[in-house]
């Protein structure tokens, strides 16, 4: 079965457990290094899916005709992923520096080039070529010419077959794409402050009511360190979060969506089966853990590796699953 992974093509460069951001004209070092590495949510979950077992993967993006462009795409094919790449000669590849303080929250100097130049041109030819049976788009909000054409993208691969998860960020220019596209969307993930910008709803439960009733038939809201709660018409699902100490947050959110496609792509599951309670328990724990096992590591991809979410799994899944409640709708 293969995936397709589609979205932002990003290099990442982290520069962590830095002891403060000295004053104009001072100089710090890097106690710990300056690391570069892949990112940006296609390739991030195309590596995490990887680097969890799963095969026949690949990855759409853009990218500049640069030295940092080919450095992304080798990472990519070293990795396991079959890369797709749509190179932008008038522009450059992306490049996203993360400062991590110790004991402050992240900060971050990115910049818009070729990572918001993916077309649906593109886009469309990649998914005549795959023939995904698991579609993944992520960076909506920040792709927009896919955000205008996403209700005839997800149409297009969920007539095919294939089953449509989604992955959103604060858009630009407003969630209107969203709408016209809803009915075609299996899985919505969307962090807490997300999904209340998009439904307006501060209560989560009734956050996700309305993506239900909007035609969406599995939305999941994750909230870091607080957990997930997920819902379909039938039954909404509330899950602590997995505890482990945190190195780097970068990426949680990516990693818990591989974990759900793994999931799904290892068992074989279609959209029909992801509204039943216990396949939604089950890919919520083994997405949740590689979420965990991701901020254990430095960096979006480094420690998303099955070893370390059995490891997870093995410690404290039967304690998180007392604690989960389920409420039928």
């Amino acid at each position: 079965m293969s995936i397709l992974c589609s979205g932002s093509f990003v290099a990442d460069i982290l520069v962590p457990d830095l002891p403060e951001i000295g004053p104009p004209g001072s100089l710090t070092y890097a106690p710990n290094g300056i690391h570069l590495s892949p990112g940006g949510h296609s390739s991030n979950v195309a590596i995490n899916l990887a680097q969890l077992g799963a095969c026949n993967i690949h990855a759409v993006g853009s990218i500049g005709e640069d030295e940092m462009g080919e450095f992304l795409i080798d990472q990519l094919r070293n990795r396991g992923v079959n890369p797709l790449p749509e190179i932008q000669r008038d522009s450059t590849t992306a490049k996203n520096v993360a400062l991590l303080v110790k004991g402050e929250d992240r900060r971050y100097i990115a910049e818009l080039t070729a990572n918001s130049l993916l077309t649906t041109e593109h886009l469309l030819k990649s998914i005549n070529l795959v023939e995904p049976d698991f579609f993944y788009q992520g960076t909506l909000g920040g792709l927009p010419d896919i955000e205008k054409n996403l209700s005839m993208i997800l149409e297009k691969t969920g007539k095919a077959g294939a089953l449509n998860f989604i992955d959103v960020i604060m858009p630009s220019s407003g969630w209107g794409y969203l709408e016209p596209a809803s009915q075609s969307i299996d899985i919505l993930h969307a962090n807490q402050l997300e999904a209340f910008d998009l439904t307006r709803e501060i209560n989560p439960h009734r956050a996700l009511s309305k993506l239900n009733r909007a035609g969406v038939k599995l939305a999941i809201i994750s909230d870091a360190q607080n957990g997930v709660i997920a819902g379909t018409n039938k039954h909404h699902v509330e899950m602590p979060a997995f505890l482990v100490d945190q190195i780097d947050p970068t990426g949680a959110g990516d990693a818990l969506s591989a974990g759900i496609l793994y999931y799904l792509w290892q068992n074989k599951h279609r959209r029909e089966l992801i509204t039943e309670p216990e396949t939604l328990i089950d890919l919520l724990l083994i997405g949740q853990a590689a979420g965990a096992a991701c901020v254990t590591g430095l960096g979006a991809t480094t420690s998303v590796m099955m070893k370390n979410v059995r490891n997870i799994l093995d410690e404290q899944k039967d304690q998180v699953q007392t604690c989960t409640r389920i409420e039928t709708q």
